[in-house]
């Protein structure tokens, strides 16, 4: 807590036959940050080329494998890989078991395509046949007409009227009969002459032609009692095809499973051994681990090698310009704020990690200006119910959840100490005031709150810069040890005259000597360290610029302490807000319909004031902690851990 936790540099050697043992090793524990490849010099020149074409195979077969899941219905959740992976020689088994697969499905999937575009066919026959029947004619006599040519077939129910206008020069007939969907039946007739221009137009009008069945003789009845047999037929095909696809899905299932986690875990696999290092024949796997886990990992390498690699660990901060990664191991109560933090940049290895105390300040600034019991216990339900995964559907807002809790109870807190329950501040006496009867003391405990607070980040500026070991920043940094004491004097020089102390002379003079000394704070540091030149630049440059820096010092040290004066401001804003919607209640009441009304604008208005003054406040207290408190020194330029691991699937041994 505070730190991030401390990091040791390992290099694991091993020969290529091992290697990927070694690598689902150090996968399976999770523990090891590896580096780029690019950041390996020599060894990183070949590291990629060897692995590029195996992560798009595998990339390309977990699609088509999800692709073939999705086809049979089948659910790529709880997938299970059996043994050790094996990133070389999966990609030739798996492309040959694929094809195999894909063609079984592919047959099933025509056949039962085939039997619907005829079952749909002969149902369409079928159709026009019930308007034949009571001709009782021979369909040969309609396929063998003297005079008369006959078309019949569906066109888009929109060409109709234009292909009876196009017709206007030839006796014509034109029947239609039966609409599907956005196209209807029709029987054509004309001349025997005229036929090739009934034709052209029906084939203008984007005819599909339906031909008469030519398989069964009869009349239309009794043709068409024969296609209502082949249709039964046809549809009990259907129905094997489809139970056959079913039957192969089931057997399919435990394979397709098994195959989709072997293809994403050799491709992470793949992924991570393009990030290895390599030459002559050996591995280079370089990366960073938690030293609390350095024992654990060499053990671990040391037992599947079998003696055949070699494990070095050292310091972090090797040559060379490497970051190290950072690792933040809070406890439970302040994780769910590591994502504010994060939201602002991830901690510098070497930086103090700021979540414990932005979970206490952010619920305690939070909890002042929306001081309120009633609302205050509505947040902690809220977040209580999200922290506890009682609503599975948000499900995914839990760490908020947290955050909201605490805030909630920070708002009930102060809401006791100020005495409002809904607005309502006659229900329980205020333990310490009122704000808007005592809006000067609110205003002026918040500006002090805010000098505590700017202290504790003067104290972590310090802090992390001795942990970097940088001496300017430590002494003569404006947020350093020469600026902590001029804002102190500074604080004096207005403190002491505001309780009725007279202006302490040694204040005004020890401010003047730290405003000097942070003017001088480079040729001072240069001396300290030995170092000559005292200053870089030239000398009217450097006095130029110091001076600016120093002025702009003093002006930040007066609005940073006097921003927290909106703590207070926005708590005399809320008492203020509520005030407000029981006037607008009482202008309602009178009677049992404004009686009814009252109580609707009382609720309605707690809930527009909980929700969107709730988000204006998190607003403002997210402002106080990433420019007041953070800009004391906090950088967050680091990068987060990221340890190699298999994805989310679980890979068993054999025989487990």
């Amino acid at each position: 807590m505070f730190v991030p936790a401390e990091m040791s540099e390992v290099d694991i050697f091993c020969y290529q036959d091992d290697v990927e043992e070694v690598a689902q090793t150090v996968a399976s524990l999770g523990v090891m940050h590896l580096m780029d490849a690019n950041t390996l010099g020599k060894w990183g020149s070949d590291s990629a080329t060897a692995w590029s074409g195996r992560i798009s195979a595998y990339t390309a077969y977990e699609a088509r494998i999800l692709r073939l899941m999705e086809r049979l219905d089948i659910s790529s959740e709880g997938a299970v890989c059996r043994g050790r992976l094996d990133p070389r020689g999966d990609v030739t088994h798996m492309a040959e078991r694929l094809d195999d697969m894909q063609g079984q499905v592919n047959a099933l999937s025509e056949r039962a395509s085939q039997l619907r575009r005829e079952i749909e066919r002969w149902e369409l026959i079928s159709r026009s046949l019930t308007i034949l029947e009571p001709l009782s004619i021979s369909l040969a006599d309609l396929r063998t007409l003297e005079h008369l040519h006959m078309v019949a077939g569906t066109i888009p129910q929109e060409n109709l009227v234009r292909l009876q206008a196009s017709l206007f020069r030839i006796p014509y007939c034109i029947i239609p009969l039966y609409r599907q969907e956005s196209r209807v039946l029709v029987f054509a007739f004309c001349a025997n002459e005229h036929a090739p221009i009934l034709e052209r137009a029906l084939e203008s009008a984007f005819l599909d032609p339906l031909a008469l069945p030519e398989e069964y003789g009869g009349t239309a009845h009794e043709v068409r009692e024969q296609v209502e047999d082949r249709i039964a037929a046809e549809r009990q095909a259907l129905e094997e095809t489809l139970q056959a696809r079913q039957e192969l899905a089931s057997e399919l299932d435990p394979e397709l499973r098994e195959m989709l986690a072997r293809a994403r875990g050799d491709r992470a696999m793949a992924e991570a051994m393009a990030h290895f290092g390599y030459r002559d024949q050996v591995y280079l796997i370089a990366g960073y681990v938690p030293t609390d886990e350095v024992r654990n990992l060499r053990e671990a390498i040391e037992d599947v090698a079998g003696g055949r690699a070699t494990f070095e660990e050292s310091s972090p901060h090797g040559p060379g310009q490497r970051t190290v990664p950072t690792l933040l191991r809070n406890g439970p109560l302040f994780q769910p704020m590591e994502a504010l933090v994060a939201t602002y940049g991830v901690p510098g290895y070497d930086e103090i990690d700021p979540t414990p105390l932005v979970a206490i300040t952010f619920a305690v600034m939070f909890g002042a200006m929306f001081g309120d019991l009633g609302s205050g216990l509505v947040l902690t339900l809220v977040g209580a119910l999200l922290a506890a995964h009682a609503i599975p559907r948000l499900g995914r807002f839990a760490s908020q959840g947290v955050l909201l809790l605490a805030c909630g109870l920070f708002s009930s807190l102060f809401g006791a100490l100020y005495g409002s329950v809904f607005g309502i501040e006659e229900l329980i006496p205020s333990l310490w005031l009122q704000p808007l009867n005592n809006i000067p003391r609110l205003l002026m405990t918040s500006v002090a709150f805010g000098a505590v607070v700017l202290n504790i980040g003067f104290a972590a500026h310090l802090a992390t810069a001795a942990r970097q070991k940088a001496l300017a920043q430590t002494l003569f940094d404006k947020n350093g040890v020469a600026g902590l004491l001029l804002y102190w004097s500074l604080g004096a020089m207005v403190l002491l005259p505001a309780l009725g102390y007279a202006t302490p002379w040694w204040a005004a003079i020890l401010a003047a000597l730290l405003a000097l000394v942070l003017l001088a704070g480079e040729p001072l540091t240069h001396w300290l360290l030995g170092e000559r030149p005292l200053i870089d630049s030239n000398l009217s440059e450097y006095l130029v610029q110091s001076f600016f820096e120093v002025f702009e010092a003093l002006i930040s040290y007066v609005s940073n302490t006097l921003s927290y004066v909106r703590l207070g401001a926005f708590a005399v804003a809320h008492a203020g807000l509520n005030m407000v919607v029981f006037i607008l209640a009482d202008l309602l009441a009178g009677g049992t319909v404004g009686a009814v009304l009252r109580v609707a604008v009382i609720v309605l208005g707690n809930l527009a004031i909980i929700g969107f003054e709730g988000l204006i406040v998190a607003i403002q207290t997210l402002r106080l902690e990433y420019y007041e408190l953070f800009g004391k020194f906090y950088k967050g330029s680091g990068v987060p851990f990221k340890p190699l691991t298999l994805p989310a699937i679980e890979c068993e041994a054999e025989g487990a």
